[in-house]
């Protein structure tokens, strides 16, 4: 499998690309406006203390996150792994797109 990429890998060729002076060359449009940027301003001290908080930290249970590791431990916890392939396939295609 391994030597088919390699071999696969060594015929394709480079992409061509564009240099960015002839995408200005071929971009004559002008543009009046400036582009609008999105922003936040808390006001309060407790949102921040709360927002600085929150990003300190992930949400997570952590009795569930226990009671998970006590069952893997025991050798307990079920493992799908039609579940788990198609999940791992899905992530690859998302990251495809």
């Amino acid at each position: 499998m391994v030597e088919l990429i390699k071999s696969t890998a060594s015929r394709m060729e480079p992409r061509k690309t564009t240099n960015a002076t002839e995408v200005q060359k071929k971009d004559t449009k002008p543009t009046s406006a400036a582009p609008t940027v999105d922003s936040v301003e808390l006001k309060s001290a407790d949102n921040l203390s709360a927002v600085k908080e929150m990003a300190a930290s992930a949400p997570l249970d952590q009795d569930n996150v226990d009671r998970i590791k006590e069952a893997i431990k025991r050798g307990e916890y079920p493992i799908d792994i039609e579940l788990i392939s198609e999940a791992l396939l899905e992530a690859y295609k998302e990251m495809k797109n």
